[in-house]
């Protein structure tokens, strides 16, 4: 397990040196990189980690015969795994509880500094009660945009507010219109009152060039792996509320919830791979096949996720469904095990 959390940390220390590779990073700072993202790659691979530990479990009771003794004593292999199982699901609890909360915080310094060190913007977008405000810089001036809702299928921003503001943040003139219409970089506004410092006009329409569209508009939104699972009801709603996919957000939720009963289901799995034969390898051969089929049902498991997830089924069925099957597969394969 140790040397799988190495392994983050060696491909998050790759992962920065190739994305900074032309930008000067002091030392200080690069440690933070690094350390700010390991709560959070610690809690994304869990699972895994669950199912490598209870390889190497497996191994160490079989290697001096100790499962064998155990079996022939009358205890039922289901006894053995409950021990590990039961463990799993208490990390599993920890980590929501936990390691979550603090995978976020750190994620969200992660964010934070990267963006100060190559000098971008790391969010341009803020979800309020009873609106989305966007920030642009066009041609020089800042807008400050403010949408009640967005019809994605249709390009459309509704209830929107447009406020121009010189590079001295003064205000200079604010556009109110009942909707907007992206298209070919240019907000189509309707029913539209600008106002100023001096006066005020209204028009029936009004075009406003933009660098925006909803694909990049819908790009600004947090990443769901930066807000808290506790957190993640509230702004599911609000998204809802906006119009807005919330598929990603729902699926991030399932999964972190379920956090404890998906590793049981990997720890279980990784019960079929053991053997209690010592004079063949036996043991070290299916330990190889075992790691290997893991990380391979792991991706897959995150695909299945989304397939399940974006083809109708309810998120929270898309992220049981493939466990209950696991636990179903596992089941006959241990007891047919111990049967042989």
């Amino acid at each position: 397990m140790l040397l799988l959390i190495g392994v983050l940390i060696l491909s998050n220390i790759f992962d920065l040196l190739q994305k900074f590779k032309a930008v000067y990073i002091p030392t200080h700072f690069f440690w933070k990189l690094v350390l700010y993202k390991i709560p959070y790659l610690v809690n994304e691979v869990a699972s895994l980690l669950s199912f490598i530990a209870m390889l190497f479990f497996l191994k160490r009771l079989t290697k001096h015969n100790e499962l064998v003794t155990i079996l022939c004593n009358g205890i039922h292999i289901w006894r053995v795994i409950a021990v590990p199982v039961f463990a799993a699901v208490i990390f599993g609890v920890i980590l929501i509880t936990i390691c979550n909360p603090i995978g976020t915080f750190g994620l969200q310094k992660y964010e934070s500094l990267e963006a100060k060190l190559s000098k971008k913007t790391s969010n341009n977008l803020i979800i309020s009660k009873s609106s989305l405000l966007f920030f642009e810089n066009y041609q020089g001036n800042k807008r400050i945009i403010q949408a009640g809702s967005i019809d994605v299928v249709n390009n459309k921003l509704n209830k929107i507010i447009i406020l121009f503001l010189n590079d001295k943040n003064n205000f200079l003139k604010r556009i109110d219109g009942e909707y907007a219409i992206l298209v070919d970089n240019n907000l189509k506004l309707t029913s539209v009152k600008i106002s100023d410092n001096y006066n005020v006009k209204q028009y029936e329409y009004f075009t406003v060039p933009t660098n925006l569209s909803i694909s990049n508009l819908l790009n600004s939104f947090i990443n769901p792996e930066m807000i808290a699972i506790w957190d993640l009801p509230d702004t599911i709603k609000h998204l809802v509320e906006f119009g807005l996919p919330i598929t990603n957000y729902q699926i991030y939720f399932y999964k972190q919830l379920f956090k404890p009963i998906i590793m049981a289901t990997t720890v279980i799995l990784a019960a079929c791979f053991f053997s209690l034969k010592q004079r063949d390898n036996s043991q070290e051969k299916i330990l190889v096949i075992g790691l290997f089929l893991g990380f391979i049902i792991y991706f897959l498991l995150e695909i299945l996720f989304k397939i399940f997830a974006y083809n109708a089924t309810p998120p929270f069925l898309a992220i049981l469904l493939p466990n209950i099957c696991i636990l179903f597969f596992s089941n006959f394969v241990i007891m047919h095990s111990q049967e042989t």
